[in-house]
């Protein structure tokens, strides 16, 4: 994302001339500058992500065959492979720094979340020219019924919906923070808001303003944001 502004002073000119006695002859000097203008800085601000879910991480597909910028889950560490989701199976969450293509780059795309489930993904901004400000919106937010499962309608849901008539949002644990060195876990002095229940409303989080420890992002420079969720209650 690229934005320039200039300004153009057009011609400047300096003249000075001198009269010499009664002759009334002179002799003069003009100089001319031509143009001047202003620029404004430009910034190219581009994001990559980082996606985990139980105990597995969106890495490249590095398998015989496999076509070019595809991502694939593998466990993490040592953690064994995770029932869900299924070792070697397709993932789209991460990718590496872009410009986003706000229809098809998600930072989740999750269709079966089950509780215990949880994930995390660290997103990072890479900014080009200038040190810079940011923030992250989230906005847009929907937490819709769309249908009644039969366990739902058991436990006394007959709430009419689809819109705004959900119950995944408030069930999930959230916590989003400036994620200062990139190592997907809120240390101790990171600064970062942790709810019960996901952002049901329109939020801003602060990764760079200037004040505390969100000073702006350098040239050529990272910042880091994590964002972890959980179906049900984070335990620490």
């Amino acid at each position: 994302m690229k934005k320039k502004i200039f300004i153009s002073l057009g011609v400047i000119v300096f003249a000075a001339a001198v009269i010499i006695g009664a002759t009334g002859a002179f002799f003069s000097d003009t100089e001319t500058s031509t143009g001047n203008t202003f620029t404004a800085g430009s910034i190219d601000l581009k994001v990559d992500s980082q996606q985990h879910y139980n105990g597995m991480v969106c890495e490249p597909n590095t398998g015989v065959g496999a076509a070019a910028n595809t991502y694939w889950w593998r466990h993490e560490g040592n953690n064994p492979p995770a029932s869900w989701p299924v070792e070697y199976s397709a993932c789209d969450g991460s990718w590496a720094l872009k410009d986003l293509v706000p229809t098809s780059d998600k930072f989740f795309n999750f269709t079966d979340v089950k509780p215990g489930d949880s994930g995390e993904d660290t997103i990072s901004l890479h900014i080009d020219n200038n040190a810079a400000y940011a923030c992250a919106d989230v906005s847009n937010i929907k937490n819709d019924e769309n249908t009644h499962l039969v366990p739902e309608t058991l436990a006394g849901d007959n709430t009419a919906g689809p819109t705004g008539q959900g119950e995944l949002g408030q069930g999930l644990d959230w916590v989003i923070w400036n994620d200062t060195n990139g190592n997907n876990v809120w240390d101790s002095g990171e600064v970062g808001t942790h709810s019960h229940g996901a952002p049901l409303t329109p939020q801003t989080y602060t990764l760079a303003d200037g004040s505390g420890s969100a000073i702006p992002i350098p040239a050529a420079g990272n910042s880091y944001l994590g964002i972890a969720w959980c179906a049900g209650t984070f335990t620490n």
